[in-house]
Parts: structure tokens; sequence; C-alpha cells
């Protein structure tokens, strides 16, 4: 899930919004929300 969840945040199809989402679900933890969105920089 954190695969795909990345690769649609990477795309512009997801935005913060939906991550704050997935986390409440139980998709992903915050730690990994948190690596999503500042994966552009360290290319996790």
């Amino acid at each position: 899930m954190f695969n795909d969840l990345k690769r649609l945040f990477d795309e512009g199809k997801l935005t913060i919004d939906g991550l704050d989402k997935a986390v409440i679900k139980g998709w992903i933890t915050a730690d990994e929300k948190e690596t999503i969105i500042g994966g552009e920089q360290d290319g996790i």
C-alpha cells in the first residue's frame, strides 16, 4: 500500500489530505506519510 500511495502522491493524483485519510484508516503509519511527503528530496 505504501508504494502505491507514494506513486500516486508523486504523480499528483493524491493530496496530503488523502494521505491523512490513509493514516486514519490504518493503511500507512504517520512515519510512512512523512516519508512519502519528504521522499522527493531523499529518493526513498
